[in-house]
């Protein structure tokens, strides 16, 4: 199965003054400058106000957050790692597609992947395997208390990779590996709609304990069981999308906090 480039995954190019940077929520006080630049760009990509190919300009943004270019630089390469934008050759930082049906594509094909791989390593599944998985958890329930969504997605993306490589398949969990960036940016997606970063890791716990048992309809019904809470967090994304992103669903008071206004000592040229 041929790999997706960079370049397929975004829209056709369009004249530039078509992707006007719209408004930001400015950062919160809370984490570093980097974090919450990117957490407001991030908003932006997922409630659909900046669009598939829409180039991302440092100077305007680092002016619109009140800034350097530093901060704004290291936000670009956070959201690249979690798969939302791509630095491509002599175009600069493009959005990458995530249109409705990208989104909803990856999580159809992820869950009958996951299913097959978990399939495949239940009869096979070693203590050391186990081992591996219980740290992950652990790793994604101490992100959640700390409220660092960064380490969690990354504690969140390993876990799932962690099963398709011990499922022994490698050209199954190469394909996986080929859809990493769209599988990142979903499961980002679906954590920043949850909101409820402990709940999220409590489903993860859950499959941990099913694969444990090691017994397959239990692996299934819990892998399942967790896809569906992804498939109703996808969908209330994509409802705020088509509501002009006032409606954010999960919990909409934690997502409140990551748009106050900067503290006074975040002034232009100012890094944390």
């Amino acid at each position: 199965m041929p790999v997706s480039t960079n370049s397929e995954m975004i829209a056709p190019r369009r004249a530039r003054h078509r992707y006007a940077l719209p408004p930001l929520s400015r950062p919160t006080p809370l984490r570093t400058l980097p974090e919450q630049i990117a957490d407001s760009l991030r908003q932006a990509i997922l409630r659909g106000r900046l669009k598939s190919g829409a180039h991302l300009v440092e100077t305007s943004i680092a002016e619109q957050m009140q800034t350097s270019r530093g901060p704004v630089r290291d936000a670009l390469l956070l959201l690249e790692r979690d798969g939302l934008v791509a630095k491509l050759p002599n175009r600069g930082t493009r959005v990458l597609d995530f249109s409705e049906r990208t989104l909803r594509e990856a999580a159809t094909l992820r869950a009958a992947l996951e299913e097959f791989a978990a399939t495949l390593l239940v009869p096979r599944l070693n203590t050391e395997q186990l081992s591996r998985l219980e740290a992950l958890v652990c790793r994604m329930e101490l992100a959640a208390s700390r409220g660092t969504a960064r380490e969690f997605n990354e504690a969140d993306y390993r876990f799932h990779d962690e099963i398709f490589e011990s499922s022994g398949h490698r050209t199954l969990h190469e394909m996986w590996r080929g859809m990493q960036r769209r599988i990142r940016a979903f499961q980002a997606s679906a954590n920043w709609v949850s909101g409820n970063l402990p709940a999220v890791a409590q489903r993860h716990r859950a499959i941990l304990r099913a694969l444990e048992s090691r017994t397959l309809s239990r692996v299934q019904r819990t892998l399942r069981s967790h896809f569906d809470h992804l498939q109703k967090e996808l969908n209330l994304l994509l409802a705020g999308r088509s509501e002009g992103g006032e409606r954010r669903g999960g919990n909409e008071r934690a997502g409140s906090r990551l748009l106050l206004s900067p503290a006074r000592s975040h002034s232009r040229g100012r890094q944390t």
